[in-house]
């Protein structure tokens, strides 16, 4: 978690220039701008039959487990930027990471209505039984260039992290109270959900970031991640360089401590 003394921190100029990279344009743009900013950060990356793009950092741990970044609306910079650069921090900086580190670019949010749905059919075998039925696999078009084998799943990964844009927390940062959303699942998922959530403020703290813990009321996007995998998501009201760094530096820090988890 330090360099010496130091806690690693996302870089803010580096940010910049990825907002500005990663915020222009369409759907297409930005699939493409994205492929090519992992690329060079050395990330292996696949695609499954919902048209997700999946590029992970390996890690030197002997499970094979990964944590995974991502923001499930593609359109929202926060989520993207803060994973991108935090992905570049943890490779500019060579810090050792025993767990992959995948930051995932959701294609749920396309403006495609067959696709809307992509999100709930990857994570319906883990889904409460009262929603479950509404996610079946003939509500989309598959994607022909992705394997079913590369979907978002709880035997490759281990937990969820993300930033949301919450414009009602203007100039604020906050970190969701994840806990309401995932009442159903047993104890020890709970478990793990409490101890992420706390991982990230105990990470405010050590950043000396301003933070409100708040009692979020997710959408239905963040809501199905969150009964899939534990999940901490960090709230940013207003998506520019200076608040996307903070967000960046909490979840960084988080994740190198859950990374010894």
């Amino acid at each position: 978690m330090y360099k010496g003394d130091t806690l690693y921190r996302c870089s803010e100029e580096r940010m910049k220039e990825t907002l500005k990279v990663l915020s222009a344009g369409d759907e297409e743009a930005l699939t493409k701008a994205f492929r090519k900013r992992m690329k060079g950060l050395g990330a292996d990356i696949v695609t499954d039959d919902l048209g997700n793009i999946y590029a992970t950092i390996p890690g030197d741990g002997a499970d094979g487990k990964k944590i995974v970044l991502s923001c499930p609306d593609i359109f929202d910079a926060a989520g993207i930027c803060t994973a991108v650069e935090i992905a570049g921090t943890i490779v500019a900086e060579e810090i050792p990471n025993k767990h992959s580190l995948t930051v995932l670019l959701w294609n749920s949010e396309s403006r495609d209505p067959e696709l809307v749905p992509a999100m709930g059919i990857i994570c319906r075998d883990y889904l409460p039984e009262e929603v479950r039925h509404d996610y079946k696999e003939d509500m989309i078009k598959p994607d022909k260039n992705g394997d079913k084998k590369y979907r978002l799943n709880t035997h490759d990964f281990r937990f969820m992290l993300e930033t949301h844009t919450v414009p009602v927390i203007r100039n604020r940062i906050g970190i969701a109270d994840m806990i309401p959303a995932v009442r159903k699942r047993n104890r020890a998922d709970l478990h793990y959900n409490e101890k992420l959530t706390k991982l990230a403020e105990d990470s405010a703290i050590s950043c000396n970031v301003k933070y409100e813990l708040l009692h979020y009321t997710p959408g239905r996007d963040t809501w199905i991640a969150a009964h899939m995998l534990p999940t901490a998501a960090i709230l940013v009201g207003t998506p520019d360089a200076k608040y996307l760094t903070q967000a960046g530096d909490i979840l960084l820090t988080a994740i190198l401590q859950a990374d010894r988890m």
